[in-house]
């Protein structure tokens, strides 16, 4: 049972990064589209490239206010582009749990590839290869490895076995369907709890954005589903009814019987516990 119910979440979850660790805990992952990534990383850029300039003017005023020949302010530059280019991105991950200024801003965080927090060495080949795939070839590498991968990995991603998530998305409201006035009576004397599953599932993904489809394409799909719902409700609609509505009482009233019968095998579980609690136990 546990192997089919794992199967069935993965196959439901099919449209998202599902992956199953050692224990068989499935983790539902986003992974962020390089659009937002590109954005989160122009955000960090700034942040770096003005870490690198204080840092080379902050080396250059030590080095004319107390003399000090070349090799300090190459070395001291030097310094600087590693603490901008390596050091920030590592502790930002390290200290914000995988997140950077960026990040924070776009709702988003990097994790190993099975949901895990990242590591110290993983941070590190990152920020390096960073310092290629983007700063050397002004992001190339990095934007065509994002679009190729499905998960929009880049290069220093794929070395260090990572990947950058989505957290914070647009919360939607679940949107409740009713059962049409017209169809109230018919809908609470018909046989509507015999649909497939499939067909079920089908019926809730169109309702919903069944008025952003085109016209043609709305009225031949509502038609599809209504011609493989009938044979499985008796008696049929009046003459008549839009199929729309057809499926939308279905669909109400299936909900609305399956929300009872879940309630009274609530309320009878709890019963059966009451009256466990109430019996005696011989010593």
């Amino acid at each position: 049972m546990a192997t089919m119910g794992t199967a069935a979440a993965v196959s439901s979850s099919q449209d998202r990064d599902a992956l199953i660790t050692g224990d068989a805990v499935l983790l539902d992952l986003r992974p962020a589209s390089f659009a937002v990534r590109m954005v989160s990383a122009a955000l960090d850029g700034v942040l770096q490239i003005g870490l690198l300039v204080g840092g080379a003017l902050a080396v250059v005023w030590v080095a004319e206010r107390s003399g000090m020949d070349d090799g300090f302010i190459a070395a001291g530059v030097l310094l600087s582009s590693i603490l901008a280019y390596v050091g920030y991105p590592v502790l930002c991950e390290l200290l914000l749990h995988g997140k950077s200024v960026g990040r924070l801003v776009m709702g988003t965080r990097v994790v190993r590839d099975d949901g895990g927090p990242v590591h110290v060495r993983q941070s590190v080949l990152r920020a390096v290869m960073a310092m290629l795939e983007i700063w050397s070839t002004s992001g190339a590498i990095a934007l065509t490895c994002s679009v190729i991968d499905r998960r929009s990995r880049r290069l220093g991603d794929l070395l260090a076995g990572t990947m950058v998530i989505q957290e914070r998305m647009r919360t939607l409201e679940p949107q409740r369907t009713e059962v049409p006035y017209a169809l109230r009576d018919w809908a609470r004397s018909a046989d509507v709890g015999r649909l497939p599953l499939t067909l079920t599932q089908d019926i809730r993904a169109f309702l919903p954005r069944a008025s952003t489809i085109n016209p043609d394409s709305r009225h031949q799909l509502s038609r599809d589903l209504l011609q493989r719902t009938l044979p499985h409700v008796a008696p049929a609609p009046p003459p008549g009814t839009p199929p729309e509505e057809f499926l939308a009482a279905v669909l109400a009233e299936r909900s609305r019987r399956d929300e009872v019968r879940l309630r009274r095998a609530q309320e009878r579980g709890r019963e059966l516990s009451t009256e466990v609690r109430a019996v005696p136990f011989s010593g």
